[in-house]
């Protein structure tokens, strides 16, 4: 929404918004020039011409109330997005699918941009190279993520689009009906010039005009090594060796989201020399494996990611492992959405014993009404049963009681929700008591 609201300021509109609360991204919209309210309220009025919002506002927000009271067009984020790009009329890389998508898109954006291409980048996430953490104005072409939880999405058609995968995921907004949900990606396809598809996905690997994969696709992968510092892969088209690939960004997930731009890239006849360049230039997105802290003398890190669905966090989990051998990986996850609980239940345990402790909190809402009976503690109790060390809170201010801090000790703040905050409380608070090893643990156990 933030590039949205960055994209009209720049291009001379009168631009303001209203937020729950206030982020970083508030204050930085403010630096800007752009009015901010929090929180949301009738009062928040410039008299407007349009009011656009997300899907989390629900009709009965009193901000939304008013704008119809005062006979003001209220527009969905995401159509509202789709004119955009209709008024521009420029070539569109477009990135969907269930995971991935974010740093996907950014690699893509940096890729164009090494390419002297300027393109203009509308991002999920904060990449440090683009002049405005998620947004940049350009004269080239458009980057865009596309977000597929709203069936929407399928009336947009970009030139070229990724598709990473297709899990189901926000599937209660697609009536719950898995054929329409497949039915949407397969619309997008038909509307779009040339198609990425990863070949191992049940739904819709077969919409791709160019698969990837690990074994299986037009251009598939042989991983070499894999560090701290760099992983190194060698990448095969049509089965036959084809180009060295080098990652300064960890995790086998990237190796594929990188191949999914160089299957892009290559198919669209690009000398791929300099595309190799800046995929190993590439340093990755804010909230993806992002290292908040480090005390080189306790060896105690703090990581923030933005992983909210079971395969995000197993690759999280497998990443970390890989990058940290020898050390403690202890998970600290907010669950995000009561549907997205509810669908996937068992899927998030089974993920997250991968790390040697978890912490578990209650869920994130992001606007949805509370669902009887689901509750972070249900993803607490199947760990339990499968064996695992792991705790529950309520309340995030909680946390401090049963993080269990240790030397060797990779702390995991993980989720879509408000957890960060948490993480940097976490830091705070370590700096400032500089707490000794083995701190006792709560009673949530």
């Amino acid at each position: 929404m933030s590039a949205v609201a960055l994209h009209e300021f720049l291009n001379g509109n009168d631009v303001y918004g209203s937020n729950i609360e206030e982020t970083e991204r508030t204050a930085y919209l403010r630096k800007l020039g752009i009015p901010i309210f929090v929180p949301h309220s009738a009062d928040n009025w410039y008299d407007p011409d349009l009011v656009i919002k997300t899907p989390a506002v629900r009709d009965d927000n009193p901000e939304i109330v008013r704008a119809r009271m005062e006979r003001v067009p209220v527009e969905n984020r995401l159509h509202y997005f789709r004119d955009i790009l209709k008024r521009e009329k420029k070539e569109e890389f477009a990135v969907t699918g269930t995971d991935g998508k974010t740093t996907t898109t950014a690699m893509v954006a940096h890729v164009l941009k090494h390419l002297k291409k300027s393109p203009t980048v509308f991002l999920g996430g904060i990449m440090d190279s683009l002049e405005h953490g998620n947004y940049e104005k350009g004269n080239g072409p458009v980057v865009y993520e596309l977000d597929e939880s709203e069936e929407f999405f399928s009336e947009f058609s970009p030139n070229y689009l990724i598709i990473t995968n297709a899990r189901g995921d926000h599937l209660e907004n697609y009536g719950n009906s898995l054929s329409r949900y497949r039915s949407a990606f397969e619309k997008i396809s038909r509307n779009t010039d040339l198609v990425v598809t990863f070949a191992e996905d049940e739904l819709t690997s077969h919409l791709g005009d160019v698969t990837f994969g690990v074994k299986k696709g037009t251009y598939t992968l042989e991983m070499r090594s894999a560090s701290r510092a760099e992983q190194k892969a060698v990448v095969e088209k049509n089965g036959k060796r084809y180009l060295e690939l080098k990652l300064k960004v960890p995790g086998f997930h990237n190796v594929l989201n990188a191949l999914a731009v160089i299957a892009l890239f290559d198919s669209l006849g690009y000398d791929l020399a300099p595309v190799l360049e800046a995929l190993e230039e590439f340093r990755g997105v804010h909230r993806r494996f992002s290292i908040a802290f480090h005390d080189p003398e306790t060896n105690i890190y703090v990581i923030d990611d933005y992983a909210h669905t079971p395969d995000e966090i197993r690759n999280l989990l497998q990443t970390a492992k890989e990058v940290f051998e020898n050390e403690k990986i202890v998970v600290i996850f907010q669950p995000h959405r009561y549907t997205r609980l509810e669908r996937e239940d068992g899927n998030f345990a089974k993920a997250l014993q991968l790390a040697d402790e978890v912490v578990v909190t209650e869920v994130y809402d992001a606007f949805e009404e509370r669902k009887n009976g689901i509750s972070g503690k249900m993803i607490w109790d199947s760990l339990k049963s499968l064996g695992k060390e792991a705790y529950f809170v309520e309340k995030l201010p909680e946390l401090e009681k049963v993080i269990p801090v240790s030397e060797n000790t990779v702390f995991l703040f993980v989720g879509a929700g408000d957890i960060i905050h948490s993480s940097r409380r976490f830091v705070e608070r370590y700096q400032s008591s500089k707490s000794s090893p083995s701190r006792v643990l709560g009673s949530n156990k």
